[in-house]
């Protein structure tokens, strides 16, 4: 996995020279070669792993952008680590790892935004670094609740499968006062099913581009798979309506959605909201009719690369002529890159825990069951197979409720992640916006030229109805590019505060809940570790002539068992 950096040109001859010797672990050139006849250009390999060059000159294994003279000794320098140096290698040099700081040196230098370890990573653009939360959003509702859910099963050629219809209840955001007991009046409640919150997400898109919207959640194919049987359970049911209960008080709280005529209609209209939006409309015809031309939009976008991978490409390709633009694509689809990789890796590793938690209390329970078969014809056999059962299921149990602890502390991380989508969609709203007025200036400078053009004939020829006609249609289309470009414009604006708003919340909620993962970790190692020291100290005194037991005791064996 390693690759061989280019020598410099004029070092070309001297580097073949020297190519075998240049291998983990480092072995110096012969001694009957002079040090001087060392060249000087940077040598090194490529660590496929950490992603940058590791120079090996010095024998020191450090991660450094100039190589180490051979000729006069260098002081140590501190080790600077890629973004995934030491990773999957530990600290081995001859494997491509970072070799331990020192004791008291401090390697690491966080930003505010970002870590120092990740030298390969582009600065955080100003939309970021510079960011100013505007003034406090004041939101249109107070708390929405998604309950009740209700399973509604109609009949008829064109009925559909059955499926689930969810009570929407509006609060107001004003507080009843204290010395009232009675409970506060909603403002509004209705009905809806889940294509309904789909077809909100699609207007609110429409009605703010370049926002970022909340998540929302997701229709899982064994969902679906679930919905089309009439077999459904009211725990799946019970599950979605929390869901949605989260992503409407996120929608309520957002700065651009929360303030949107969509999501109004959608609370408080009483009737079906089909009546409104004829894409979910009752009708099955009418229903077609509206997928139809939508479906028309929706390919054009995906054509466009409506959710391609982010970067600088995608937006000059679009036309793009803001700086600040271009460095935000740019830091963000790297950003995007390292959390869709990362995070289901932490939902992996807390899905393992969980499972090892499970694990240990079904053998610490068959392990019992062995022990009370046992203990009728030989007691002293079950004894130590009672000390060990009950272990396992003291420890089991911890380990779930870590489990449980990890999978609430990485809400933030999950959230993020999937946010990532609808950050790539603000991102194309505005590539879709720069198309849109590219277009009409294309137009608008048609219908100039074509005046020109035309002009002098018709006032010769004394058309001059035509010639006005032509001087209209010139003005209009003019008009919508102005139109176009100052909607551009908006959705630019709206793009960098949604990202700098965005990147403040990840840097407070990773912050906390990185806390509260280390803080979970540290006491739950404690207590396994306790654990098991107590099931050792119970194995010695029901065995206090074992041999080998003090010396497993001696060597620490309680943290090793």
């Amino acid at each position: 996995g390693e690759l061989p950096k280019s020598p410099h040109p004029s070092a070309a001859a001297p580097v073949a020279q020297q190519a075998q010797y240049q291998q983990y672990p480092y072995q110096p050139p012969p001694a009957q070669q002079p040090p001087q006849q060392q060249p000087q250009q940077p040598q090194g390999v490529m660590n496929a792993m950490a992603g940058s060059y590791y120079y090996s000159t010095t024998g020191a294994g450090q991660m450094t952008g100039q190589p180490a003279q051979t000729t006069t000794p260098r002081k140590p320098t501190t080790p600077q680590p890629s973004v995934l140096a030491g990773m999957h290698v530990g600290h081995d040099v001859n494997l491509g790892g970072v070799a331990p700081s020192p004791a008291g040196v401090n390697t690491h230098s966080p930003t505010k935004y970002h870590s120092g370890l990740a030298n390969n990573f582009p600065p955080a653009p100003s939309a970021i670094t510079n960011y100013v939360p505007a003034n406090p959003f004041d939101p249109l509702y107070g708390k929405v609740v998604v309950n009740d859910p209700m399973l509604i099963q109609g009949s008829g050629l064109f009925a559909g499968p059955p499926h689930w219809t969810y009570l929407v209840t509006v609060y107001s955001k004003t507080a009843l006062p204290q010395n009232q007991s009675q409970p506060q009046p909603p403002l509004s409640a209705v009905r809806r099913r889940f294509r309904h919150f789909v077809a909100l997400e699609d207007r609110l898109r429409s009605s703010v581009p370049g926002a970022i919207l909340p998540p929302r959640p997701d229709k899982h194919p064994a969902r679906a798979i679930e919905e089309a049987t009439a077999r459904q359970s009211a725990e799946f049911a019970q599950q979605r309506s929390n869901e949605l209960s989260i992503y409407m008080n996120a929608l309520v709280q957002h700065p651009h959605a929360g303030l949107s005529p969509e999501l109004k209609l959608f609370l408080t209209l009483q009737d079906h909201i089909g009546t409104a939006w004829p894409e979910v409309s009752s009708s099955a015809f009418t229903r077609m009719t509206a997928v139809g031309s939508a479906t028309v939009e929706k390919l054009t976008d995906t054509v466009d690369g409506m959710l391609s991978e982010l970067g600088t490409a995608q937006q000059v390709a679009a036309g793009e002529d803001s700086a600040e633009i271009l460095a935000l694509a740019a830091y963000e689809g790297r950003r995007i890159g390292a959390v869709s990789s990362s995070v289901p890796k932490i939902e992996g590793a807390v899905g393992l825990i969980r499972e090892r938690g499970d694990r240990l209390g079904a053998t610490g329970l068959e392990m019992g069951k062995l022990a009370k078969d046992v203990a009728w014809c030989d007691r002293d056999l079950a004894s130590p197979m009672e000390v060990l059962s009950g272990a396992m299921l003291r420890g089991g149990r911890r380990t779930k409720r870590l489990g449980l602890e990890l999978g609430a502390a990485i809400a933030p991380f999950v959230v993020q992640y999937r946010t990532c989508r609808y950050e790539q969609m603000a991102f194309a709203d505005r590539r879709s916006s720069l198309k849109r007025k590219t277009e009409a200036r294309t137009k608008a400078d048609g219908r100039a030229a074509k005046l020109m053009m035309n002009q002098t004939s018709m006032q010769s020829m004394g058309r001059l109805g035509s010639l006005e006609r032509m001087e209209t249609e010139a003005a209009m289309y003019d008009e919508m590019a102005t139109e176009a470009g100052r909607e551009a414009e908006e959705v630019a604006t709206r793009l960098q505060t949604e990202v700098g708003r965005i990147g403040a919340l990840r840097v407070r909620e990773w912050d906390s809940s990185m806390k509260v993962i280390a803080s979970g970790m540290k006491e739950a190692c404690a207590e396994n570790a306790a654990i098991w020291e107590s099931a050792l100290e119970a194995f010695k005194r029901e065995f206090p002539d074992c041999p080998g037991m003090e010396s497993m005791v001696g060597n620490g064996g309680g943290r090793g068992v």
